[in-house]
């Protein structure tokens, strides 16, 4: 008797689409942001995130490209006011989202519609905007993290120097003696 073949392991249906859940700890660190933005993304967009089965916060892809086009939105603007969503909404319908369909043969990018093109180039731009400021973002957290004790000897005595110079050069006793001849004399002025 032979031993009975046993199929490979294949997952149920390999065609399932598996949907990516989007931490909001993840996208604001992305986005360079903090959490009041971020809730405030979320309320100005009408967004609630679900929750996993351990509790945990999370938004659908779809949710965290809305908030993604708000923030570039703010970055240049400076302000979440006149964020129009129906942009980004004609970008994921036609499959130019980030969540979008692949590109196909009959894509919008082949189309004489203009509008389309040029938001197709906006997007390009913004996400080179992002990328390239997403180095000057790191070196900006890194900043705000270090103490003087992680400082370079150089950079300490720069900052030493400076520290040096706002401090006030006079004697503490010597503005009080001023400070009081002053009183006395216009107390001195008021009384005549």
């Amino acid at each position: 008797m032979s031993d009975p073949i046993s199929a490979p392991d294949i997952p149920p249906d390999q065609n399932a689409v598996i949907e990516c859940q989007v931490r909001p700890d993840d996208l604001m660190e992305e986005l360079g942001i903090k959490k009041d933005a971020y809730y405030a993304y979320l309320k100005h967009l009408d967004i609630k995130a679900q929750r996993d089965g351990d509790g945990k916060a999370y938004l659908e892809p779809d949710q965290a490209d809305r908030i993604r086009a708000l923030r570039s939105h703010v970055q240049e603007t400076g302000r979440i006011e006149g964020f129009e969503e129906t942009a980004l909404a004609t970008a994921e319908e036609s499959g130019l989202g980030s969540s979008g369909a692949p590109w196909s043969q009959d894509s919008p990018a082949d189309s004489t519609d203009p509008s389309q093109l040029e938001h197709l180039i906006r997007q390009a731009q913004e996400l080179a905007a992002h990328h390239m400021a997403m180095g000057d973002l790191v070196v900006a957290q890194l900043a705000q993290q270090m103490t003087f004790d992680d400082l370079t000897p150089e950079l300490q005595s720069k900052v030493q120097g400076v520290r040096e110079a706002t401090h006030p050069k006079s004697n503490p006793a010597e503005i009080a003696n001023r400070i009081m001849q002053q009183w006395r004399s216009q107390r001195g002025t008021q009384a005549a």
